[in-house]
């Protein structure tokens, strides 16, 4: 120790040389203890803690890979999912204009059809009404033949006659 102190007088060199040589002994143990029990320990903390640093580093890197992934998913999901629907209004309005179609289609065919049978009961009750009407003169007249069978008229008298029957007609 003497050799490390400044301004020491080398009288007992062969001291210092044991003195050193004990001390570099000692160190050397020292160092060769302390890489030993501390080193090895403490880079196995340090390799541990590295080691459970990259693992965290890389299991982010996953999960943001994962999240990544998954959120491209999401918006095709999204996207298909607002195709479908936008796909599903399409239909629905094709489907709501063909059954608009239809029930006018069917409106129209029903019109017709209520037109063709009114006419038809129109024609039907005219018909009617000419074959009654047609029997009403019928029957005057065989009414007018008799009374003039039975006796002879004059010209005035027939006049009258006719007149009376056309309004005995009439009252029908």
């Amino acid at each position: 120790m003497e050799l490390l102190i400044l301004g020491a007088a080398p009288s007992s060199i062969p001291t210092a040389f044991g003195t050193g040589l004990v001390l570099l002994v000692s160190f050397l143990v020292l160092l060769f203890a302390l890489s030993y029990f501390v080193w090895e320990p403490v880079k196995k903390v340090m390799d541990d803690r590295e080691q459970l640093i990259h693992d965290d580093i890389q299991s982010a890197e996953n999960a943001k890979r994962d999240a990544e992934e998954l959120r491209k998913k999401n918006e095709e999901i999204l996207s298909n999912t607002q195709a479908e629907i936008s796909e599903m209004f399409e239909k629905s309005r094709e489907e709501a204009k063909k059954q608009q179609q239809s029930i006018i289609d069917e409106a129209t065919i029903n019109a017709k059809r209520l037109m063709s049978d009114a006419e038809k009961d129109i024609e039907q009750e005219k018909k009617k009404a000419v074959r009654e009407i047609n029997d009403q003169v019928a029957d005057l007249s065989v009414l007018i033949a008799q009374k003039v069978i039975q006796k002879e008229l004059s010209p005035q008298d027939q006049k009258d006659l006719i007149d009376k029957y056309l309004q005995e007609a009439g009252d029908k």
